[in-house]
């Protein structure tokens, strides 16, 4: 088994990293890079690497496992270490070429406060072209990107699936600024937690 390596989070040049960078064998090696959309900031962050260990979310993964249809709703519970746990909710969507969650904090009724898509690398020969443009349609047609920020998503993104390769997968995600900033290390465990647990599910099946 490989050792556990736990860094501190490294900024982004572009903007802020929001998970620490970690690694491990699972199966064979394979990464999980992660970039996103800061919307509060306007700023695009990574590649920063997950991990597929010690997530915490096997309970989530076992229900994506019993949902049928290929979708499910319902509450993820996540907490930083020390503190009370923060209730979230996820509506889940398995697409084919890749799954997309929203996350809503709890008694949210403006949107989600971020937006996840995951692309496993089992799927990744099968992923559209268009599929840049549509990831940034469906976060536009939620009112969850600026119309100015459009096209600087829709290239970082682009690029993000033509300098990765194809034994990695992905995860991009869209913060758009609902969620107190004082608790915003929550909000991303509870990111993490989603984009890993969808990340099995869909490479899977």
């Amino acid at each position: 088994m490989v050792p556990q390596i736990r860094t501190q989070e490294i900024p982004s040049a572009a903007g802020p990293a929001k998970w620490s960078t970690n690694h491990r064998q699972y199966g064979a090696v394979r990464k999980v890079q992660l970039y996103g959309w800061d919307g509060r900031t306007d700023c695009w962050y990574g590649p920063n690497e997950l991990d597929y260990s010690n997530y915490g979310g096997q309970r989530l993964l076992d229900a994506l496992r019993r949902a049928p249809g290929r979708s499910w709703y319902g509450p993820v519970n996540c907490s930083a270490s020390g503190e009370p746990a923060n209730r979230f909710f996820a509506l889940v969507h398995d697409l084919g070429d890749c799954a997309v969650a929203m996350i809503y904090c709890d008694e949210s009724k403006t949107g989600p406060a971020e937006i996840v898509t995951v692309i496993p690398a089992e799927r990744r020969g099968r992923l559209r072209e268009e599929f840049p443009f549509e990831f940034l349609a469906f976060t536009s047609f939620l009112g969850s990107t600026a119309v100015s920020a459009g096209q600087e998503i829709h290239d970082r993104v682009a690029a993000a699936v033509a300098e990765t390769g194809d034994s990695d997968s992905l995860v991009f995600s869209i913060g758009t600024g609902l969620w107190a900033s004082d608790l915003e290390h929550v909000l991303s465990r509870c990111v993490e937690k989603v984009a890993i647990a969808m990340l099995r599910w869909s490479s899977e099946s």
